[in-house]
């Protein structure tokens, strides 16, 4: 099975402050002044027609497909994505699509835009959905929390990892926005990280996933099964950034078999080229 991963596209719009609230007026600035140039358009036409040119039996998108969670963001972003939306998609919320406690509450904003895609709920309190693609089941998390602070943790409740681990036996793909481990050039800060993560990973070693596929951090890597963490966790995120000293960018097709190959591209020249993926053994990295 072929699985294509992007994340963190960060699709641009340009709003009018007057439109914004709260903490989205900081953002809004300065993903504006400070990161809009690193998300230029013609990179990403050229990963949409790169993705219309791959053969893949499934797409995962790990969230943060807008800045601010503004309501005309969620329709920018789907109307750049449309022409690879399909029933091989499948897609999660990041941080960034729950920036305001507005993008939530009774018609949560990346829910109205994006239903078709989320797969099917399978808990009326908690984020939790389930989608088969090709006969893969794919599991995704909301690990994002709307809070007034210009922080971006996260956190997966407890149920939500015990109802996971129980939903079937056979090999399964989690999504989820939030790293479960990082490399130790990739380091956290404690107001970006999610919180419980290590009682997660414990939670999931009774039924852990085949793969675990994030984001939230823009730097591409794939972190090779261990004892603590006894699955691969790939992050494709940005796939939407041009590259620099500190953002290795771009996003990944998994070839799931009796090997695993991981393919990483990466915007190049004006068009996104095959290149060799990261690769970490989890010693490399901490939980």
């Amino acid at each position: 099975m072929k699985i294509l991963h992007i994340s963190d596209l960060h699709f641009p719009k340009k709003l009018s402050l007057f439109s914004l609230r709260g903490k989205a007026i900081v953002g809004y600035l300065n993903y504006h002044v400070r990161r809009r140039t690193k998300h230029p358009v013609v990179l990403i036409a050229a990963m949409v027609d790169t993705i219309k040119s791959l053969e893949y039996d499934a797409l995962v998108i790990s969230g943060d497909l807008t800045n601010v969670s503004h309501p005309s963001e969620f329709q920018n972003a789907k109307d750049v994505l449309k022409p690879i939306l399909t029933d091989k998609t499948f897609l999660i919320p990041g941080n960034h699509d729950r920036y305001q406690k507005r993008a939530m509450g009774p018609n949560p904003l990346f829910e109205n835009a994006f239903a078709e895609w989320m797969g099917d709920s399978l808990s009326p309190n908690h984020y939790l959905r389930t989608k088969r693609i090709a006969g893969k089941l794919f599991v995704g998390w909301d690990s994002n929390l709307a809070i007034p602070r210009i922080t971006a943790n996260g956190y997966v409740a407890k149920e939500v990892v015990e109802k996971t681990v129980k939903i079937s036996e056979e090999p399964y793909v989690l999504v989820g926005h939030h790293p479960l481990w990082n490399p130790n050039s990739e380091i956290e800060s404690s107001s970006h990280r999610m919180s419980n993560r290590k009682e997660v990973v414990e939670g999931l070693l009774t039924n852990p996933p085949e793969l675990y596929l994030h984001g939230h951090t823009h730097t591409n890597w794939v972190k090779l099964p261990g004892k603590e963490t006894p699955f691969t966790i790939v992050n494709s995120a940005s796939s939407t950034r041009l590259s620099d000293s500190k953002h290795e960018c771009g996003f990944h097709l998994i070839e799931l078999g009796k090997q695993t190959h991981y393919r990483r591209f990466i915007y190049s020249e004006n068009k996104f080229t095959e290149t060799n993926p990261i690769l970490y053994e989890e010693t490399e990295g901490v939980v």
